[in-house]
C-alpha cells in the first residue's frame, strides 16, 4: 500500500506541491487534468520506482485507471507491462516525512513485481565494483533495504598470522551473516558488496570518495539506505566529502567502523555495524551521518577525537541526531528537512588546497613560493581562539593579500575543537578580514577542505566560492538561525 498525500503536512515535508507531483517529475510523466476519479497519462514513461540505468532497453509503461473515489490507502500494481496507479481523492493526513515512505514501498513492491531488469544490480553499480549485491538477512524485513560497501578499515581486519592485522577479501561477509540480530524481521534486508580491492583508510583519495559515491548514486533508486565501513582515520573527511557531493540526498547514509575488528571476541564493531544498519532503515534521516560507539552525529560536523577509545569521534559544535539507548532517542528537531529538488551526484576533481596551522613565531618564508605557484586554489588557515594570529608579521599579510588577488579562497577556522570563528571580533582578525580572508565560522577542517573541493569542482568562480563559503550548506556550520535551534529550551519543552 501506497500513501500519496497532498495534505499540508505532506506538502511540508515533500515540496509545495506535495508528493504525487513529485513523482510525476521523477518519472517524467504528462498528466492530464486531475478530478477526483484519477488521470490519464498521455504517453507511456518510465516506471517512476525504478532507477534510469535499468530501463535503458525496456520501459514500463503505466497508465492510470478511471476509479472511484476513496480516500484510503491505495493499492499501487507494478507488472512488466503495466504500472496501475490510482490517486485517492482525500489523502489521510501525513505521519512523518512520507515523501520518502512513498518511494521506499513503490521502490519494494517494483522490485517485487516489477521488471525483470531491476531484479539484477544496477549496470552503473557493476561499474564501480566487481561483484553482486549479495544478500546477509533473508529473514529480514522486506519492507526496507539497505546497501552495505565495504570499502575497508579495521572492522574486517583479521590477524595474518605475522602479528599484523590485514583485510582478508570474502571474510567479512561471512561474519556479517552469522549475526542473529540481522534475522530479526525488525531489521531491514540488507546487501553486501566489497570494494575490490579494500582501501586502507590512509589511502583514501578524492577518486575514492567518488567512486563511492557512484555506488550510492547508481544504487539510489534500488535501496532504502546505505551504509559506508570504512576506517577511522578518515572517515570524518569522507563524511564530510559524501555530504556535499550526493546533493538533494533523500536517504540516510551511514559511515562507521570500528577500533578493534569484528573477529576479536570483545570488540566495537558489532554495535557499530547494527547501529549504523538501524538508521539506514529509518526514512526520517535525508543526510549523511557517521554512526559511533552509540552516537548518531552529522557527518560534516564529526572529527576523530581518539586514536585507542572506544569512543573515537564526536561532534564538538554540533549536538548528535541520535542515540542508542533504551529506548532509542532520534533528535527530530536537528535533523534536516527532506530536499525539494531530484538527487544529483556532484564529483570531486579539484585537489589544489593547501592546510596551514599557525605556531607563535612561524616563518612566512613558506608562503613566497605560493604566490608563484598557478595551481594553488584554496587555503585553510587554523588561527587561535576566535581567529587570531600575529599581524606585526606584514610580510604575511602582506602574501595573503597577494593569495587573494590572484583568485586563491583562504578560510580562517580554528585550532580550538570547539568555538567559531569571528574575525571582526579582534583587531588583528580585522586585519585579515581585509586581506580577503573569510570567517569559516564553527567548520571543522574536514567540512572546510572538502568544501571548498566541492565548490571549485562545480566550477565556480572565487567570488562566488567565498560567499558560498559563508553559508550553511549541508549543516556544516552554524548561523544564527541554527545557533538557536540547537539551544537547549527552557520552556521544557524536549529536542
Amino acid at each position: 500500500q501506497v500513501v500519496f498525500s497532498t495534505s499540508p503536512e505532506a506538502r511540508m515535508h515533500t515540496g509545495s506541491r506535495g508528493t504525487w507531483p513529485r513523482l510525476q517529475r521523477r518519472s517524467r510523466l504528462a498528466f492530464g487534468s486531475a478530478d477526483r476519479r484519477g488521470v490519464r497519462i498521455r504517453r507511456p514513461p518510465l516506471c517512476p520506482f525504478a532507477s534510469p540505468s535499468t530501463h535503458r532497453r525496456r520501459r514500463c509503461f503505466a497508465m492510470v485507471k478511471k476509479g472511484p473515489a476513496t480516500s484510503h490507502p491505495v493499492k499501487v500494481r507494478l507488472t512488466r507491462k503495466t504500472t496501475v496507479l490510482r490517486r485517492p481523492a482525500a489523502a489521510p493526513a501525513a505521519a512523518g516525512r512520507v515523501g520518502g515512505r512513498v518511494a521506499a514501498q513503490g521502490s519494494a513492491l517494483h522490485r517485487e513485481r516489477g521488471c525483470a531488469l531491476c531484479a539484477s544490480p544496477p549496470h552503473g553499480l557493476r561499474r564501480s565494483v566487481t561483484s553482486a549485491p549479495e544478500l546477509l538477512n533473508s529473514k529480514g524485513s522486506d519492507q526496507r533495504r539497505v546497501l552495505i560497501l565495504y570499502t575497508g578499515g579495521t572492522l574486517g581486519m583479521q590477524d595474518l598470522g605475522d602479528g599484523s592485522l590485514g583485510p582478508v577479501p570474502g571474510a567479512l561477509a561471512s561474519r556479517l551473516r552469522s549475526l542473529g540480530e540481522l534475522e530479526d524481521r525488525k531489521m531491514p534486508r540488507c546487501y553486501f558488496v566489497e570494494f575490490n580491492p579494500i582501501i586502507d583508510s590512509a589511502d583514501m583519495t578524492p577518486s575514492d570518495w567518488n567512486r563511492i559515491a557512484r555506488c550510492i548514486a547508481d544504487a539510489y533508486y534500488d535501496y532504502d539506505g546505505f551504509v559506508v565501513l570504512h576506517g577511522t582515520d578518515t572517515m570524518a573527511y569522507t563524511s564530510s566529502a559524501l555530504s556535499f557531493m550526493l546533493e538533494q540526498l533523500a536517504k540516510p547514509v551511514v559511515l562507521t567502523g570500528a577500533q578493534i575488528p569484528i573477529f576479536e571476541p570483545v570488540s566495537d564493531a558489532r554495535m557499530n555495524f547494527l547501529g549504523s544498519v538501524v538508521f539506514a532503515g529509518l526514512a526520517d534521516l535525508c543526510e549523511v551521518c557517521l554512526f559511533f560507539h552509540g552516537h548518531l552525529m552529522r557527518g560534516n560536523r564529526s572529527v576523530k577525537q581518539s586514536a585507542s577509545s572506544l569512543h573515537a569521534f564526536a561532534s564538538p559544535c554540533y549536538p548528535p541526531l541520535a542515540e542508542l539507548g533504551a529506548p532509542i532517542q532520534i533528535f527530530r528537531r536537528r535533523l534536516r528537512e527532506p530536499p525539494r529538488g531530484r538527487f544529483r551526484l556532484q564529483e570531486i576533481h579539484n585537489r589544489e588546497i593547501l592546510v596551514v596551522w599557525v605556531i607563535p613565531g612561524f616563518s612566512d618564508d613558506f608562503l613566497k613560493p605560493l604566490v608563484s605557484n598557478t595551481t594553488l586554489r584554496g587555503m585553510v588557515l587554523l588561527l587561535y581562539g576566535c581567529g587570531n594570529a600575529p599581524i606585526k608579521k606584514k610580510s604575511f599579510l602582506h602574501y595573503l593579500k597577494r593569495l587573494n588577488d590572484q583568485g586563491v579562497v583562504i578560510i580562517a577556522c580554528s585550532q580550538c575543537q570547539t568555538g567559531t570563528v569571528k574575525l571582526e571580533t579582534y583587531a588583528v582578525g580585522k586585519a585579515f578580514a581585509e586581506c580577503g580572508v573569510v570567517s569559516g565560522g564553527d567548520m571543522t577542517t574536514e567540512a572546510a577542505v572538502t568544501k571548498l573541493a566541492y565548490m571549485f569542482s562545480k566550477g565556480l568562480p572565487p567570488s562566488h566560492c567565498r560567499q558560498a563559503m559563508k553559508e550553511d550548506l549541508r549543516g556544516e556550520v552554524s548561523t544564527e538561525e541554527t545557533a538557536f535551534s540547537i539551544r537547549e529550551p527552557v520552556s521544557g519543552l524536549s529536542l
